[in-house]
């Protein structure tokens, strides 16, 4: 170690008067929260202003003790402080929800669910959230009771960032450096940054600006800045009283003017954030802060992250055990005041209790010694260890589970069932169905896809559209014979990539190679006439049709109808853009057949919903299919335009889902959808002798 005469002396630690007003305002931001979620439906900003407070006081108090010349430079004290602190209440409220969707609600077991439950422990389930193409809906029974932790995940990884960059400022000081003095300047570059790239993601991809780190860094890292130097701002203590006043009308109102969820954390959330800045420069003064700093507005504020914790599991669930769409006023009532007892029992049992009361150690200190001794001789130590040791055994089960269901998925296969047991597409032309168990399982049917997601053979939402997967990803890409001299060619969305796995045994069985050019949501086309696309559909599909003129295939594949969502028609339909992308291909002489689009399966609301969800709570599978009619027009309306040109053929897939006016879930034992609108690899691959009857003749 340097001898002291060699260290940058820290210039004194100013001591900040603790906010006890700060609370308060902390407790009304998380219980507007609620009160929204419960009763509105609605993102109120709490959440917002919630972050904002968490950076002032987490990364203020890291960089303060940083300064202190006996700070511990053990970067596990300060790690082992916040664990104390955020992982107990988690446990319980994740141990709880667990235990009730186990035992008491087994449709609602999923992988997507257990990768949430690790998601949240391990503190990304915001990233979880958004591979998951999760928007941030209202309570329904059809919303992850686990959704509201993208925020947790959010800041847990903020406080692991501040306790790096207070580390850094204290290492770099006993080793003779003094960086404190460039600590707001750097915070300063992150929040205008962070501001910067949300507002423009906020016109790009508003459903991963909502859960993104990067998009709510601002958040967090203005209210390190205003820890730091608010207490430098001197106004007249009327206007002070002035700015509380103001400041916490726009925190309340916002969820009244504003929808959160698809305006923030873009420019839209300078009003909740500019309202809690407000309040912060009041400094405490006057009666508005006096009331925010009274004892129950302190303890609001104290069982802040437990009823934030609780709310949201405590309504997901009950609207799923009582079988409701909506919430009830009573409901409403009921589950907001549980929260708050939840909340109340969980703060004084298992959070003061298991938190760390002691002071930060200073250098040299040896506390794990004086823990162990402790343990020898007091009884309220042992029950401390005790209780940790018991939330420590729910989080091990709680990451076991994903574990289990992993095994689950790899022994579930999805793909080659027996077809004697199995007929699947084969039933409605007249193979026998013997009695078995429906597959795959609709609690893993989700997570059964197709080795372009695995291999990454599609462009998703935020890929470089200017680049095609198969020329990164090379002959993983590649499907069917990969030595072949013929190619097939898939193009479009993903209802057109998932006819990789017939293409692939057809082409495994034929001799041809089957190249995917596909992108998430982005059907192909060489003009936009529809309005309906994003600009990065149409750059990738520059890079589409200038493959397909120069590579020439023997074929190529797509899907000719979808429904219309964006204007409300529920039916199919053929965009106009479509055209444009067959009129190419007739032009250039290439062999084009088009797919029918499956049955999409809808809420009353527009919104997608889920058939293995469906087969899991209804009683009644026939209720999980689709009317024929609610989806499909009466003739194939990409039928007439397509019998124009010679070299392409449109396939009417619509017998292959539906009989009798029907489109049931279930076809010959095989679940036939893996979501609400895509289907099943299981099913797909019982399709393969109908699409090469489709598409044999051009092989």
């Amino acid at each position: 170690m340097q001898s002291s005469d060699t260290v940058v002396q820290a210039p004194p630690v100013r001591s900040v008067s603790y906010r006890y007003d700060l609370d308060g305002l902390r407790g009304i931001a998380i219980a507007f929260v609620v009160l929204f979620h419960v009763f509105v439906g609605r993102v109120s900003g709490g959440v917002d202003v919630f972050l904002l407070l968490s950076g002032y006081f987490f990364l203020g108090s890291q960089l303060r003790y940083a300064r202190r010349e006996d700070a511990s430079p053990n970067p596990w004290w300060p790690l082992w402080r916040t664990i104390r602190r955020l992982y107990p209440g988690l446990l319980v409220v994740l141990g709880t929800t667990a235990t009730v969707v186990m035992l008491g609600i087994p449709w609602m077991r999923s992988v997507e669910l257990m990768d949430q439950f690790t998601a949240s422990l391990l503190y990304y389930q915001n990233w979880t959230l958004a591979s998951q193409d999760a928007d941030y809906n209202v309570a329904s029974g059809g919303v992850s009771p686990l959704q509201h932790l993208w925020s947790m995940a959010v800041q847990g990884q903020f406080y692991v960032m501040a306790i790096a960059l207070a580390m850094v400022v204290l290492w770099a000081r006993r080793a003779g450096v003094d960086l404190s003095r460039w600590v707001t300047g750097f915070l300063a570059v992150a929040t205008v940054a962070s501001f910067v790239y949300a507002t423009w993601l906020h016109g790009e991809w508003q459903e991963l600006n909502y859960y993104s780190t990067w998009s709510r860094m601002w958040q967090l890292t203005l209210g390190a800045l205003l820890a730091l130097h608010a207490h430098r701002v001197r106004v007249n203590p009327r206007l002070q009283e002035l700015f509380i006043v103001v400041g916490l009308a726009m925190v309340l109102t916002t969820g009244l003017l504003l929808d959160g969820a698809r305006l923030f954390p873009g420019p839209a959330a300078l009003y909740p954030i500019g309202g809690a800045v407000l309040v912060i420069l009041g400094g405490g003064q006057g009666r508005v802060a006096g009331w925010l700093a009274h004892r129950s507005m302190r303890w609001l504020g104290d069982i802040a992250y437990p009823l934030y914790l609780w709310h949201w599991p405590l309504l997901i669930l009950s609207l799923i055990v009582l079988g409701l769409d909506e919430v009830p006023w009573w409901l409403g009532v009921a589950v907001v005041a549980v929260s708050l007892l939840l909340a109340d029992v969980t703060h004084r049992f298992v959070e003061k209790p298991l938190r760390q009361h002691a002071p930060r150690p200073r250098a040299g200190e040896r506390r794990v010694q004086e823990a162990i001794a402790q343990l020898r001789t007091s009884a309220v130590a042992r029950a401390r260890a005790v209780g940790a040791g018991v939330l420590a055994l729910v989080m091990a089960t709680l990451l076991i589970l994903q574990g289990i269901w992993e095994v689950r998925l790899h022994l579930a296969g999805g793909l080659l069932l027996d077809a004697t047991q199995y007929p699947g597409a084969a039933a409605l032309t007249g193979a026998p169905v013997p009695d078995k168990k429906v597959r795959p399982d609709p609690e893993l049917a989700g997570a059964l896809i197709s080795r372009i997601w695995t291999e990454k053979c599609i462009s998703r939402f935020g890929d470089d559209p200017h680049v095609l997967p198969v020329d990164e990803r090379g002959s993983d890409c590649v499907f069917g014979d990969p030595a072949a001299t013929r190619d097939v060619y898939l193009v479009g969305g993903s209802h057109s990539e998932q006819w990789v796995i017939p293409l692939d045994v057809l082409g495994k069985e034929h001799g041809f190679r089957v190249i995917p050019l596909v992108r998430q949501s982005c059907p192909t086309f060489v003009e936009e006439r529809d309005g309906l696309f994003e600009p990065d559909c149409a750059l990738f599909n520059e890079q589409v049709i200038d493959r397909l003129a120069e590579a020439r295939p023997e074929l190529v594949i797509s899907t000719t109808t979808r429904p219309f969502l964006e204007s409300g028609d529920f039916q199919e339909g053929v965009p106009e853009s479509y055209l444009t992308f067959w009129d190419f291909l007739a032009e250039e002489r290439i062999p084009f057949v088009g797919l029918r689009d499956n049955p999409w399966k809808f809420l009353p609301d527009g919104s997608d919903e889920s058939i293995p969800f469906c087969l899991r709570v209804a009683e009644d599978p026939a209720h999980c299919g689709v009317v024929e009619e609610d989806f499909y027009r009466p003739v194939d309306p990409a039928a007439a335009y397509l019998a124009d040109i010679p070299t392409a053929r449109a396939v009417d897939t619509s017998s292959w889902y539906c009989t009798d006016g029907f489109c049931p879930a279930v076809i010959g034992n095989i679940l036939v959808y893996r979501d609400g609108n895509h289907l099943s690899l299981a099913y797909l691959n019982s399709l393969v002798p109908q699409v090469w009857a489709e598409i044999g003749e051009f092989l």
